[in-house]
């Protein structure tokens, strides 16, 4: 039987149920963790053709097996826990999350887009700060660019400004102040 409730604990990060005298819990329920067989409480033992090992996934983000946990844990991938055998635990993703996540990522690129500015050029271009350039791509006046490029310190996400969105909004949205 799957039981669904809401959880509700008792203070910060903890696990403990409301004591409540007409409630009782299993205790398959009360130990559950997400990733693990909802009926009984303990990680699955295959992972099935619908999910990615971490290895597989890290493979393809260019980064640790360490980094691509937290990559897909903070874009909400679901995952399952796998223990095979005796062996350790470990983490399968689904696939069509993964490959959802993977489709949205930024391309790599070694050089600035053609008909392209960085912030500092757009920033000069239109005498504004930095904030008024983030509100006019809010606004849809300006097209934004993101790409991932190689610095020292690894892949980064850069944005870059279209020079004819630039020049309009010089020449039209900033006389009217």
């Amino acid at each position: 039987m799957i039981y669904r409730f809401k959880k509700t604990f008792i203070g910060v990060g903890g696990r403990e149920y409301i004591s409540n005298p007409k409630l009782s819990f299993p205790e398959h329920v009360k130990i559950r963790r997400r990733g693990t067989n909802p009926r009984s409480g303990q990680p699955y033992t295959e992972a099935g053709s619908a999910f990615v090992e971490t290895s597989a996934v890290a493979a393809r983000l260019c980064c640790s097996a360490s980094a691509a946990r937290q990559y897909l844990h903070r874009h909400g991938v679901r995952f399952r826990v796998v223990r095979k055998g005796t062996g350790p635990l470990a983490l399968y993703w689904r696939r069509l999350d993964v490959e959802r996540v993977l489709a949205g990522r930024e391309p790599v690129r070694r050089r600035v887009p053609p008909y392209y500015m960085d912030m500092a050029g757009a920033v000069s271009m239109l005498g504004v700060v930095r904030s008024y350039v983030y509100r006019l791509v809010k606004k849809g006046l300006l097209r934004e660019y993101r790409c991932r490029m190689k610095t020292a310190r690894g892949l980064r996400v850069r944005c870059f400004y279209h020079r004819e969105d630039l020049e309009h909004v010089r020449l039209h949205v900033l006389q009217k102040r």
